[in-house]
């Protein structure tokens, strides 16, 4: 019997995170033994100044801790750990350690765009990050994806033309409601995640994204593996990923261009419905999965 590989899996456990999905791949994977540790919010996040989700998403966590203890050292860690890990994987949504783990580790930044991460940088054996426009030397390129298990066409009966789940920014505010003003009708809500994610995204055809601050987010692969139209602003990473603007995605640069990029789709649903068919066969064509980003992580690591 192959002896599997033995992984701590750190994090800050929000009910929905990042670290969610990666967990997700390598739960579903047979060659690896999983051990969970971080900060724990129970049923608590902190999205739109606070927020409960429901508790079938709650994340039980093997060796929880206080949600106010953001980088303890390993040295607090490694005596509550079954084993000596394999690999100490950290996916980095302002949680962290303090010190270097005794072990192989393997860093995942997934907020370069807002998060400060000179210190996990410094101490990881391997440091991945979610976005290459905010990459330093030495980093290695790992985007976002989407899980084949929560994003996928559900057959759900559309109700609305357009779909925007998430935080609630300003231009989003005001490109949603422009286009209420030109008859556009939109599903624009917070706090849905995994299954009521996919259920209310699908009952829409397009899927709206406005990325804050130039970051390829996991929206962006969420819409196209659900089948929807991708209406997202222009961002540097696109091209790098292979995306091609007007076969993949309808690009804007500007609210008017984000409002008329819409309205084309609306008004033209079969040359729309060929840029979601395209997209979706992209995105799965090139395994942009998190199982294949877990993939890529252990065969970066030499573990596989």
């Amino acid at each position: 019997m192959v002896e599997k590989i033995k992984i701590a899996l750190s994090a800050l456990w929000y009910p929905f995170a990042i670290a969610s999905y990666f967990r997700r791949a390598l739960e579903r994977r047979d060659d690896v033994e999983l051990f969970t540790v971080g900060a724990f919010t129970g049923q608590w996040i902190p999205w739109n100044r606070g927020m409960t989700i429901p508790m079938k998403y709650l994340n039980q966590v093997d060796l929880p801790l206080a949600p106010n203890i953001a980088h303890p050292s390993w040295e607090m860690i490694a005596p509550h750990l079954p084993w000596k890990p394999d690999l100490s994987l950290t996916i980095d949504a302002d949680w962290h350690f303090a010190t270097k783990p005794d072990c192989l580790h393997a860093h995942v930044a997934t907020d370069p765009h807002v998060l400060n991460y000179d210190r996990p940088r410094a101490y990881s054996d391997f440091f991945f990050n979610m976005q290459k426009c905010y990459s330093k030397e030495g980093d290695v390129y790992l985007p976002y994806a989407f899980d084949t298990n929560c994003h996928y066409q559900a057959g759900i009966p559309k109700e609305y033309d357009a779909c925007l789940i998430g935080l609630h920014y300003p231009q989003r505010d005001e490109w949603v409601r422009r286009l209420k003003d030109k008859g556009v009708t939109v599903n624009y809500r917070i706090g849905n995640i995994y299954d009521e994610y996919r259920e209310e995204s699908n009952r829409a055809t397009i899927g709206l994204n406005w990325s804050t601050l130039n970051d390829v987010n996991a929206r962006v692969f969420e819409i196209m593996a659900m089948r929807m139209v991708p209406v997202i602003n222009r961002l540097p990473d696109l091209e790098l990923l292979g995306f091609v603007e007007d076969k993949h995605y309808f690009g804007f640069s500007s609210m008017d261009e984000a409002v008329e990029k819409v309205l084309w789709a609306k008004e033209n649903p079969e040359q729309a419905k060929q840029i979601s068919w395209e997209a979706h066969r992209f995105v799965y064509e090139q395994k942009m999965t998190y199982d294949n980003r877990v993939e890529s992580i252990l065969k970066t690591a030499g573990l596989l």
